[in-house]
């Protein structure tokens, strides 16, 4: 296993360096959650931003660990190309990837928050949406304008003024 121990290391910065690029993504989407809360529609942009660069890190930091772990898959015999990390972990029992075993178990958690998370945002997303749908849908006014069109285009006299279309010029 000591020909593998610098590989070892290796690896285990990389999934230190995901660790840390998921809580700046948990940052992120916390920041995400406030201005949804508030309904600050200003500062999505610069949010989502902030969020593409950290996946983009993200995918990159993947990338060169899903390489080495193929690497390394090879040395241990596996069938490189398929394997994933927590496979090389269950195939190579030596107390040498004990380290390994805490850094990646100390990632998944992190990266399982991240995604729980994210779907507590959808879930406001999606709460505030039904609200405004019933907001628009509810008590609104009929239009006797002329020159109207429903949302397949077809003209039309008359109709709620939240689902019509009104031609300008």
């Amino acid at each position: 296993m000591s020909t593998f121990s610098p590989a070892i290391t290796q690896l285990c910065c990389l999934l230190r360096q995901e660790e840390a690029t998921c809580h700046q993504l948990l940052e992120t989407v916390h920041t995400e959650r406030a201005a949804i809360r508030t309904l600050a529609i200003t500062e999505f942009h610069s949010i989502n931003c902030r969020r593409l660069s950290i996946l983009e890190s993200l995918q990159s930091l993947a990338n060169e660990r899903q390489q080495l772990v193929q690497d390394l898959a090879g040395h241990c015999g596996l069938q490189p190309g398929t394997v994933s990390i927590q496979e090389l972990i269950d195939h190579v029992q030596d107390p040498s990837l004990d380290d390994l075993r805490a850094v990646y178990r100390s990632y998944m958690t992190v990266a399982k928050t991240v995604r729980d998370e994210i779907g507590q945002n959808v879930v406001l997303i999606e709460g505030i949406r039904g609200v405004v749908d019933q907001a628009l849908s509810t008590g609104t006014p009929v239009s006797p304008v002329k020159d109207l069109y429903a949302a397949d285009g077809q003209a039309i006299g008359t109709g709620r003024v939240n689902v019509l279309i009104h031609q300008q010029g």
